[in-house]
């Protein structure tokens, strides 16, 4: 016989020892990843709060009537229109004229070459001018008139256009080099000066070629090949003198930008810059911000000091938002509060909507209704429920006024449109849903921009230009929740109810496998589901979670689906070979391998769950009373499933509705009274042995699954009336549940 059973039990026993260490290890590793990411939640909230010293410019709008008087503290120049200064730049570094030097050795360099074709042409026959002539690569015209005797001519009237070029300056091309400055002149850099030469004075290589081509007729009036020759030894010969100097030129530029005066006017001391109640211009603007910058610059060397007190005590205000968050948390969602993985995901959908409002606050100072705090609203509701959803929504809207300071108006609209949102949330089960509370959502935008901005005086246009953002707005967080939910789900383990319904889909690969492999489990879970759902209603938990875990509970069975009773189609039971111990390792397995399964399958970590707890640390009575009784030595706790026990009231109640359906299904005359006696029998069991402990149920909620599980049951486990003339045989007996629960369209159950 194979020893890894043993080896198993004796892993288990070990890993009981070990509990309590194991318990506090797990303790302390929370405290401390929670404190970890408190600290990093408060690092990235100091990356956005403002570093200005003062708010008023972002707080104050165009077309919005200022809500204080502004008086200068001192006198300041004004700063002009940033677009005005940007063209006055522009247009001084046009006039700055660009910068050219001379190349000292170009010039002696053509004049050499044209001297020595002017000497050795004097024959017209040299083979060492000819060859000279053929290797400037020009036409058979023109060498045939310049080795001729007309050729030292041509060559001297070459001389003559270079010598005048290169006086004057010749550069490539000068229509392009025009069309970058405004400037009349060229700044000519010759001998260690640098000399303005005007535009018109300049040559350039076409204006060379066309000199060639007029002094070359006027010298040969009836030899237009002469003058052909003569441009074609120009252009092959003379080259520019003049080189551009770019960096020079973008230097002096840039000192021309530079001087361009940043200032247009003056504001004296205690001149009013806008009174209170007073409609905002785009000129109170730039005199705010023209005060922010000298305030700025006359600032005094130790003012970081107080810059650090305003940033400690915003730290300071954040950290008692946050610890009172996590309080709530505590004493409310304490499976929340003792998941840091759940806190993360918190965590994260505040910094993203934090994050979005530093964009629109200090990046594009647009509306701070534009928020989305909705995002945040409708993404937590799904995902934990509206409770926590209002108090994320209003710990988000604090956190976000305290770092942007903003006060009683965006209080006022975001917790509007959060309240909206999480209103919404309740109902959105199926991707379709979301069209409800996108429409609803955009409406209590608009309604609050509007109505925040009529008690702020705002102008009419404004105000319904405004309230468009903010169905725009409205449309595009219900479009990021769409977009997010999958990605969180993912990422954080946890589920919706949109998931939960494609998951209750009853022909998914796996769930098929156990019905025809396990056909008796199936029926079973399929019930269990039915209760699980109806138990969970009835106390304010998640009916779907209830029952799509109660559908895969039992998942582990399928590969020893013949070692369970519910599945023996004979009168033979494989246990009866098997020693208790073994029986009981191999019952034990199937809630191992059903969480193995699980995670194959990539179901959410509440199934997984499910799988795990809904047999708690119950003790497998029947092996143990089995191995009892061949040794009374043997102990409890190793015919005991390994646990944990269930931590929500969803297992909890899967817990008893699974063994309150295997107990009603082995009574004999099922009538009501004997079903109740066992409910209630069973119910008191599991809270005496313990196995509640650790879930958020009360009696009175106990009270409450117990009179929901009984009509359940009642209703599938009824005694036929006897009929006359009905066979002996079937007077009196209770059908089949597995008859019943085979025809799908008699069981009750909601499977959209």
């Amino acid at each position: 016989m194979s020893t890894e059973p043993f080896r198993v039990l004796e892993s288990r026993r070990r890993e009981k020892k070990n509990g309590v260490r194991a318990r506090l290890a797990r303790f302390f590793g929370r405290r401390s990843r929670r404190s970890a990411l408190l600290v990093g939640f408060l690092l990235f909230t100091c990356l956005l709060i403002p570093r200005e010293p003062d708010f008023e410019v972002i707080t104050l709008r165009e077309g919005f009537p200022a809500k204080r008087d502004v008086i200068a503290p001192f006198q300041f120049y004004l700063l002009k229109d940033r677009s005005l200064y940007h063209a006055e730049q522009v247009s001084a570094a046009r006039k700055v004229p660009p910068v050219y030097s001379v190349d000292p050795a170009v010039a002696p360099q053509v004049h050499a070459a044209l001297d020595s074709l002017q000497g050795d042409g004097r024959g017209g026959r040299a083979p060492e001018a000819r060859a000279r002539l053929e290797g400037l690569g020009l036409t058979p015209s023109a060498l045939h008139v310049l080795s001729g005797t007309e050729g030292p001519r041509v060559a001297m009237l070459a001389q003559r256009i270079a010598e005048q070029a290169y006086a004057a300056g010749l550069m490539p091309e000068i229509r392009s080099a025009r069309l970058e400055t405004d400037a009349t002149a060229v700044s000519v850099q010759r001998d260690g000066m640098r000399v303005p030469i005007p535009w018109g004075a300049l040559y350039d290589l076409d204006s060379v070629r066309e000199l060639a081509w007029d002094e070359g007729a006027r010298a040969f009036p009836n030899r237009p090949e002469a003058a052909r020759a003569l441009q074609e030894l120009i252009a092959a010969l003379v080259v520019p003198n003049l080189r551009y100097e770019a960096s020079t030129t973008e230097r002096i530029r840039a000192e021309s930008r530079s001087a361009v005066e940043p200032y247009d006017g003056l504001v004296r001391k205690d001149e009013k810059i806008i009174g209170s109640h007073e409609i905002a211009t785009a000129l109170h603007i730039r005199k705010l911000e023209s005060l922010r910058a000298w305030n700025d610059r006359a600032r005094p060397k130790d003012a970081w000091r107080q810059d650090l007190l305003a940033l400690l005590a915003r730290l300071t205000l954040i950290s008692f938002l946050i610890a009172g968050f996590l309080r709530y948390l505590k004493q409310n969602h304490p499976r929340v509060y003792g998941d840091v993985n759940l806190l993360l995901l918190l965590a994260v959908l505040t910094a993203l909507v934090m994050a979005v409002g530093w964009l629109v606050m200090s990046q594009f100072r647009g509306n701070e209704m534009l928020i989305p705090i909705t995002v945040l609203s409708l993404s937590a509701a799904l995902l934990f429920g509206q409770a926590l959803a209002f108090a994320a929504t209003l710990v988000a809207s604090l956190l976000i006024g305290v770092v942007f300071g903003l006060g009683l108006p965006f209080l006022t609209g975001s917790a509007l449109a959060g309240i909206a949102a999480i209103s919404t949330a309740r109902g959105v089960r199926r991707r379709r849903d979301f069209y409800r509370p996108m429409v609803i959502i955009a409406a209590a935008y608009a309604f609050a921009i509007i109505a925040m901005g009529l008690v702020d005086g705002g102008q009419g246009i404004v105000l319904l230009r405004r309230g468009l953002w903010g169905v725009i707005a409205g449309f595009a967080s219900v479009l990021a929740v769409t977009l997010l939910l999958p990605l969180l789900e993912s990422i954080f383990s946890v589920t919706t109810d949109i998931t939960l319904l494609e998951l209750a889909d009853l022909n998914r690969p796996i769930l098929r496998r156990l019905m025809l492999e396990a056909p008796g489990t199936y029926h079973h879970s399929l019930v269990v589901g039915s209760l699980a759902e109806a138990g969970a209603a009835a106390i304010g938990g998640n009916p779907l979670v209830g029952r799509v875990g109660a559908y895969y509970h039992d998942i582990g069975k399928i590969e020893k689906a013949e070692y369970y009773v519910e599945n023996q189609s004979s009168a033979r039971n494989r246990h009866e070979k098997l020693s208790p111990t073994m029986s009981c390792l191999i019952i034990e397995a199937h809630v191992r391998e059903g969480a193995e399964i699980a995670r194959k399958e990539r179901l959410p970590r509440a199934i997984v769950d499910a799988i795990l707890e809904h047999h708690g640390t119950t003790l497998m009575t029947f092996f143990y009373h089995k191995a009892q009784s061949a040794d009374p030595t043997v102990e409890e706790r190793d015919f005991r499933y390994p646990g944990p026990k269930p931590r929500s009231k969803e297992t909890a109640v899967l817990m008893l509705a699974d063994a309150v359906e295997a107990a009603a299904r082995s009574l004999t005359e099922p009538t009501p009274s004997r079903i109740r006696g066992v409910v209630t029998r069973i119910l008191d069991a599991r809270v005496e042995d313990g196995q509640l402990d650790e879930s958020p149920i009360t009696f009175e909620d106990l009270a409450r699954v117990r009179e929901s599980f009984i009509p359940i049951l009642t209703a599938l486990f009824h005694a036929r009336v006897d009929y006359p003339g009905a066979p002996a045989s079937e007077r009196g007996r209770r059908p089949d549940p597995r008859r019943v629960l085979g025809d799908k369209s008699r069981l009750k159950i909601d499977h959209s």
